[in-house]
């Protein structure tokens, strides 16, 4: 993934601004389980065992360890490549192009979104244990106590719009 100086200078904003931290694609929901995934994937190994650094000081350390193409290439695309399929990317695309969100049955039929699964709820899934948020909560918020997509996060437009065409250009 090769950006433009303002492309990247424009991603390092959306990284550094992010809420939730790496817009909630890592497994881990807590800030030392999320340490440990990240140096499990190869990335952060300068942290000792027992380090609480914040996130600010974690996405600089990323930033200087991977640059923002790193980030985005080896971490956040890698991740969603686990959580879903293209087709599911393709149809969430078409949706966003379309100015529409998804149909809440294609998400529960695709095992994309549980309803009523809350942190307590937590249950193993191919032998790993899952968050107590679903893949789709990535690219939406969803109102979980009357089911229904409430609108595109953030993430979703940073990725369709900015992400994305950079990664499809490295492709071509």
């Amino acid at each position: 993934m090769e950006t433009t100086p303002g492309q990247s200078e424009k991603l390092k904003r959306y990284l550094i601004n992010a809420d939730p931290f790496l817009w909630d694609v890592l497994k881990a929901k807590n800030k030392k389980n999320r340490i440990k995934e990240l140096k499990e994937l190869g990335f952060l190994e300068i942290y000792p065992g027992k380090s609480n650094p914040t996130y600010s000081k974690i996405n600089q350390d990323l930033l200087i360890e991977l640059r923002i193409e790193g980030i985005f290439e080896k971490i956040i695309k890698k991740q969603l490549d686990a959580l879903f399929n293209v087709s599911h990317l393709v149809y969430f695309r078409r949706c966003w192009e379309q100015g529409q969100t998804p149909d809440m049955l294609y998400l529960k039929n695709e095992k994309l979104y549980r309803p009523k699964f809350f942190e307590s709820d937590e249950k193993l899934e191919g032998g790993k244990i899952t968050g107590y948020r679903s893949p789709a909560f990535i690219f939406f918020q969803i109102n979980v106590q009357k089911d229904f997509i409430e609108r595109w996060t953030t993430f979703a437009g940073l990725w369709f719009e900015e992400i994305e065409p950079i990664i499809e250009q490295k492709i071509l």
